[in-house]
């Protein structure tokens, strides 16, 4: 499959470097989920960061809407359906592997998965891995080892980021 990079402008870069350390930041007093592993796991910040500039590239490359949210702990219940980009696409950024994480309790909510990859080290570009119906993503995903909530969907599943559009037409 080609490779699609999406480069970012520096206001885009700066507009997503802003909305990563804001959520660092509502986040400051929130414990780790616990199956998470610190020892593999990189700083929140360049966490948040690199997770924004994924989702901003791929509202850039799909030429849809990326609000770029963030808000206050008390308010997640409220916001926690909100989708990351557009009205329901929904972005996960990978590091060290092709294949995405699939959450259960996405699951009936017609979203769409993308995977993307912050490129190392400044993130000022995004490689669009692919995209899947999340509801197909979770059947085609294996268990994850780390949690029966998350199956991971291998990039072979993945549609070509450019034949997004195309092949929600036809369906």
């Amino acid at each position: 499959m080609t490779v699609v990079i999406v480069q970012l402008e520096g206001w885009e870069y700066e507009w997503a470097s802003h909305v990563g350390t804001r959520r660092c930041i509502e986040n400051w007093d929130v414990a780790d989920a616990p199956h998470y592993d610190r020892k593999r796991m990189e700083d929140d910040r360049t966490a948040q960061v690199a997770a924004c500039v994924c989702e901003l590239a791929v509202a850039k490359f799909l030429n849809q809407y990326w609000g770029g949210h963030v808000w206050p702990r008390n308010k997640h219940v409220e916001n926690k359906n909100r989708a990351d980009v557009g009205r329901n696409i929904e972005v996960r950024r990978v590091r060290t592997s092709n294949n995405g994480a699939v959450r259960k309790h996405q699951l009936n909510k017609d979203l769409i998965l993308f995977i993307a990859r912050a490129i190392d080290p400044e993130f000022t570009a995004v490689e669009l891995i692919g995209w899947i119906d999340h509801d197909e993503a979770w059947e085609k995903g294996e268990p994850s080892g780390y949690s029966a909530n998350t199956r991971i969907i291998k990039q072979q599943f993945l549609n070509h980021p450019a034949d997004y559009g195309e092949e929600r037409s036809n369906t």
